[in-house]
Parts: structure tokens; C-alpha cells; sequence
């Protein structure tokens, strides 16, 4: 097959849980992260490589066409387990929907898509574990992004295991419009040290989402959403307005997801949902309405 177009979906984290840096640089985590219906579209073609082995083009002046782009770390990965580019080369058209530097994944949701593109285009059949564990040298976020849905998520973010669907539930994402450093998020949060909860107090929240995601309990999950992260945001007084803004325009629930500074609001409709965007737009120069998916990266039809 000569080409391959995916939806590469954006995620949230329900639930971020980081421990203390490990020795190798990374933090463990425990997460519940859950798809979104937001997504970019990716476009993958094999090539003679006349043109070069690996062409990046992107809607988005802020994306890397060059080896800094995890899409084209994933095809150098998948290349160097695999072989199959050989001579050739692959061109990649990416159309991007998800905020850059928001703490949506876009860039691992991308990458997660090349291994699903280049699986299909040369036929291989590789199992989803074994696509996982390449996307893993690329990416923390890239397991998950590649199943998606919602899953509980840990060690680095390597370890994904699926849970119960969540309900269909209306998304309204609120973000500054500035791309926020992963590094200086945790280097803040190292500095400021563990500010959520207490390990009993996070125990009894992760327990509590849980089993409201199992019984489709929305009050129990809205209730037991907690993100490590939060206060250690750059840029606290946009998350906080933005969350306030949510609350007191509808919305159930209002946190900042991963590495932020985008903030999530959870609504019960499509009506609340607008309600929410409308006055979230007066504030936040990025807001999108969106909803949970049950997957992540998916292949389409050319």
C-alpha cells in the first residue's frame, strides 16, 4: 500500500498522579488518561526518497519539519526495528487541529499515528504491543495515544491498561495559546514538591474514579479528578481564571490537563457546552468544544 491517512486524537489525564524523578530522568506517573474526539489528521505516503528519505509539511508554522518532529523520530524508529524504508522514503502531510505545547499530547498523538500508517503501508502486521513498546522509545504519551480510549496509565507512561468506556460527555478545552515547556513543568513541580493531596488522600480519589468510571457514576469521577501538575503550571493565573470561568458558567468540573496550560471543563450537554465556550472565549484565545472518544489513533480511508 502506497499510503495511509489517521486521526491522531488529543487526550486529557482524568487523573495525574507523579512520583519523585528516577534515576533515569523520567517521573513515574499514575493516570487515568481518556481520548478525545479532537484530533489531527495525518497523511503518509511512501516515496522513492528522490526528494528525501523522510518530508515533513505541516498547516502549522509551530511544528518541526525536521528530526525534532516525533513523527519523524517514529519513522526513524520504526525503520531501525524494521528495515522497510530501505532506499525509499516517506512524506508526511500533517494537518493540525491540537494546540502545540498544550498538554493534549498532539505531538505523541502524531507520532502514535506514524507507527499505524507505516504498519499498514508495508504490510507487517505488527501486534499493538509490539507498536506500543517502539512508540515508547519515542515517546511517554505515545502507548497511549496509539489504543487510547480510557486507560490507566503508569510507570513512565509505558504501562497502559484499558478501563471501562466513559460515558459519551461534552468537552470544553480553554488554553492561553502558549506552547508550555514539559521539562519546566516538572522541574517546577520537583522544586515545589507533591502539593495535591497526601498519598491516602490521592489513594481514595484514584479508587473513587475508578469505580465511577466502572459504574458510569459521573458525580463520583467529576468529584475525584486531581492533577498533580496543576501547582506547578507556568501559568497559574490563566488556569485559575479559566477553571473559574467553567465552574461558574456551568460546567461540572474544570482542571488543568497533563503539563498544561490548557483546562478542561466537563458538561452535561451540548447546550451547557456552548454556554461554557461562550464565556470561556472572552477570556482564553483558544476554546474548543469537543467530546470523549473511545479510541486513539485510527486508521481511515484515503
Amino acid at each position: 500500500m502506497l499510503g495511509a491517512k489517521v486521526m491522531a486524537r488529543a487526550k486529557i489525564n482524568l487523573f495525574l498522579e507523579v512520583g519523585a524523578r528516577r534515576d533515569d530522568g523520567y517521573h513515574d506517573i499514575r493516570s487515568v488518561m481518556q481520548s478525545l474526539e479532537l484530533s489531527d489528521e495525518l497523511y503518509f505516503r511512501r516515496t522513492d526518497g528522490s526528494a528525501g528519505r523522510i518530508v515533513i509539511r505541516c498547516n502549522d508554522t509551530c511544528v518541526p519539519s525536521n528530526a525534532e518532529n516525533l513523527v519523524w523520530k517514529s519513522i526513524e524508529e520504526f525503520d531501525s526495528r524494521t528495515g522497510v524504508i530501505a532506499g525509499g522514503g516517506i512524506d508526511v502531510l500533517i494537518n493540525k487541529r491540537i494546540p502545540v505545547g498544550a498538554g493534549l499530547a498532539g505531538g505523541s498523538a502524531d507520532a502514535a499515528a506514524a507507527f499505524l500508517a507505516l504498519n499498514r503501508m508495508f504490510e507487517l502486521d505488527i501486534p499493538s504491543d509490539e507498536l506500543a513498546d517502539m512508540g515508547a522509545a519515542v515517546g511517554s504519551d505515545v502507548p497511549f495515544c496509539l489504543l487510547g480510549g480510557t486507560a490507566l496509565v503508569s510507570g513512565r507512561g509505558e504501562r497502559v491498561e484499558r478501563l471501562e468506556p466513559m460515558p459519551r460527555v461534552q468537552v470544553v478545552l480553554a488554553s492561553p495559546g502558549e506552547e508550555a515547556s514539559t521539562r519546566e513543568v516538572y522541574d517546577r513541580f520537583d522544586a515545589l514538591g507533591p502539593a495535591a493531596g497526601s498519598p491516602a488522600e490521592m489513594e481514595v480519589a484514584f479508587n473513587t474514579l475508578v469505580a465511577g468510571i466502572r459504574t458510569h457514576d459521573f458525580d463520583s469521577i467529576c468529584s475525584s479528578l486531581v492533577n498533580s501538575l496543576e501547582p506547578a503550571t507556568t501559568a497559574p493565573e490563566q488556569v485559575e481564571r479559566y477553571k473559574d470561568i467553567a465552574r461558574q458558567s456551568g460546567a461540572l468540573v474544570a482542571m488543568m490537563t497533563g503539563s498544561g496550560p490548557t483546562v478542561f471543563a466537563l458538561v452535561s450537554g451540548m447546550e451547557e457546552a456552548a454556554e461554557v465556550a461562550w464565556e470561556l472565549e472572552k477570556a482564553a484565545p483558544i476554546t474548543i468544544v469537543t467530546s470523549f472518544a473511545g479510541q486513539g489513533a485510527e486508521l481511515s480511508e484515503v
